[in-house]
């Protein structure tokens, strides 16, 4: 059940992108220990993207999670940090100094993500509601 929907530059190698689906899907089963983890490719051209306005900028990937809620935040903080991993090794992408307004410095690879949480009585699997299914763990973990 638990979906990811990554946005990465168009033109990565076929095994980049095979060994990005398979690193998300299995950080997806290891998080949500459930079956039917989805992992979605989204390939955007540089005339398709802009960064602060800039057209066709460095590309900064975003992976979109629709899940369900039961995830505690440090399961949630080993999923994103295992999957920003797999985008940042996929897209080869360098990590960048920048300032802040305050004067620090903190370290990037723009990889951004989102959580969608669907509760379990707002998603269904064929004619199985979520809160039905046995393969859906009810738990937070």
């Amino acid at each position: 059940m638990p979906v990811a929907i990554i946005d990465i530059p168009y033109g990565l190698p076929w095994g980049s992108k095979e060994q990005l689906h398979k690193d998300v899907a299995e950080s997806m089963h290891h998080a949500y220990q459930m079956p039917d983890n989805r992992v979605y490719l989204r390939e955007w051209t540089p005339e398709q993207t802009s960064f602060d306005g800039v057209v066709g900028g460095a590309f900064r990937p975003i992976c979109n999670f629709i899940v369900p809620p039961i995830l505690t935040a440090e399961s949630r903080k080993m999923l994103v940090s295992r999957v920003s991993s797999a985008i940042a090794r996929a897209c080869d992408l360098r990590a960048e100094v920048v300032t802040l307004p305050s004067g620090e410095q903190v370290s990037t690879r723009w990889v951004l993500q989102f959580f969608f949480e669907v509760p379990l009585e707002q998603a269904a699997l064929d004619g199985i509601m979520a809160f039905e299914n046995p393969m859906v763990p009810k738990d937070k973990h």
